[in-house]
Formats: structure tokens, sequence, C-alpha cells
């Protein structure tokens, strides 16, 4: 790994973790309804090899605030290494915004009903829901950025 790129991770990581760790911010980031503002940094996976590393590591950070703390690190992590990585391989299009909803829906409402006992589908459907807000406000506007002025964010984007 080059040293640009262990950057890149540790900038993503830090920006996710204190975005969701933020006074304010924290207090929509767990629980069956979250609104994690910091999710719509997904969009950098879609460009980045360093976002999917750096991401992951992010959401092992910030998920130290979670009332479910270890269960929440592990398996948060995972879910958000998957999301990054089928972001990865879809690339810099809309429908890759659908990726994380899908998977943090079922993952992290698998979660909540098997840690917390909360009712599956409705904490599918909750967490799903705040997902997709974060994707079709932030999300979108940030790939929107992103596809526009990559180079501003020090990126290169592949020919289309």
């Amino acid at each position: 790994m080059s040293a640009r790129l262990l950057v890149r991770a540790a900038l993503y990581a830090a920006l996710y973790a204190a975005l969701t760790l933020a006074p304010g911010l924290n207090t929509l980031s767990y629980g069956q309804a979250q609104f994690r503002v910091s999710e719509a940094l997904m969009v950098f996976a879609c460009v980045d090899p360093a976002a999917v590393v750096g991401l992951t590591v992010g959401t092992a950070l910030g998920n130290l605030g979670s009332p479910m703390l270890l269960v929440d690190v592990i398996v948060g992590s995972l879910l958000t290494l998957v999301a990054a990585a089928f972001m990865y391989r879809i690339g810099p299009r809309f429908v890759a915004l659908v990726v994380p909803v899908l998977v943090n829906g079922l993952g992290v409402g698998a979660m909540l009903a098997l840690v917390l006992e909360l009712p599956f589908w409705a904490s599918a459907v909750w967490v799903a829901a705040g997902e997709a807000a974060v994707m079709a406000t932030g999300g979108a506007a940030l790939l929107v950025l992103v596809k526009r002025r990559g180079d501003m964010f020090g990126l290169t984007l592949p020919a289309a």
C-alpha cells in the first residue's frame, strides 16, 4: 500500500468517525432509526480504493459510540466493507447509491433484531429509510460533484 493511499484511507476514516461521533450528529447515528450524515462519504468508494479501507476503519471507530459496542464495531464494519467493495465494482453511477441502503438495511436490521431484540422488518425498513435519505441527498450531491470535479479531490476518474 502506497503512502498516498494510506493517507487517503486515514482521511476517510477520520472524516467518517468525526461525522458519526460529532455531538448532535451522534444522536442520529445509532438505533432503529438512523440518519448518519457520514454515510454520504460512501460515494468515494465508487472511485477510490482507499475509501473502501478508510470508510471501513471509520465505521469501526464511529461504532465505538454504539450501544451494541463490540458487535456493532465488528459487524457494522464488515457491512461497510461489503457495501464499499460493491460500490467500487459498480463505479460512479447512481445505482451504486442503492448498495449501502440494501446492505445496511438488511444487515443492521438483523443485528438490531438479534442483539436488541427489535423486530427485524421494522428495523430493516427504518435503517434503510435513513440510509436512503442520506444517499438521495448528500450522497447524490457528492456523487455529482465527484463525477464533475473529481480532480478537486485529487481523484482521477476512468473515461466513461
